[in-house]
């Protein structure tokens, strides 16, 4: 019995241990910066987005494909967004699988999720994670006020920016268990239409 409960105490011990090195990993996680690198075959509605973009910026209105599905309420963007995370901090940062959502001013723009253990070694190494794109943004677009607010961003010669934010939920492996963080951690980042604009023209 003795025996019993000094190896059940090194469990407990070992995996509180195990815990608390995920729980460090991912507080250094959080602390990362994060850019936005490139975008890879992204299509609206079965149209290329490199040839809706011109000196004035990104033209919907020229793709008869994307009119067409407007009035069919279904405006599906695909494609991979490639995200760079680097780690500044003098201390691994890791993250087990974790659910994502993008959003702009609460309005969510993707979601999906990465099934992967990623660690980023400390003083300026980095990772770049691929997100992949799906969605109908028919019921984002569908808004007035969003049109309007999308339209001013991208043909704006101006300079403007917005917040993005990337909201992850981490999991913690314990043992063969897998269990999530109770709720979504939020990181902001910001960004311009020019840089956005950038993104889309480089396209590969």
């Amino acid at each position: 019995m003795k025996r019993f409960l000094l190896l059940l105490s090194a469990v407990i011990l070992i995996t509180a241990c195990g815990v608390k090195e995920q729980a460090d990993q991912l507080k250094a996680f959080e602390k990362c910066t994060y850019e936005l690198v490139s975008a890879d075959s992204v299509y609206v509605a079965g149209t290329d987005v490199t040839k809706l973009i011109s000196s004035k910026g990104l033209n919907l209105q020229q793709a008869p494909k994307i009119a067409f599905a407007y009035f069919q309420q279904k405006i599906p963007v695909k494609g991979i967004l490639r995200l760079k995370v680097m780690n500044p901090g003098t201390e691994e940062a890791a993250i087990n699988q974790f659910e994502y959502k993008i959003l702009i001013k609460d309005v969510e723009l993707l979601s999906g999720s990465v099934d992967q253990r990623l660690a980023i070694a400390p003083n300026g190494d980095f990772i770049i994670i691929p997100l992949k794109v799906d969605r109908d943004v028919y019921p984002i677009l569908s808004d007035a006020a969003n049109q309007r607010a999308v339209n001013e961003f991208l043909t704006s010669q101006a300079e403007q920016k917005f917040t993005l934010q990337f909201k992850i939920k981490p999991s913690f492996a314990v043992g063969k268990e897998i269990i999530q963080y109770p709720d979504y951690i939020t990181i902001n980042k910001e960004i311009s239409n020019t840089e956005l604009l950038k993104y889309l023209q480089t396209i590969n």
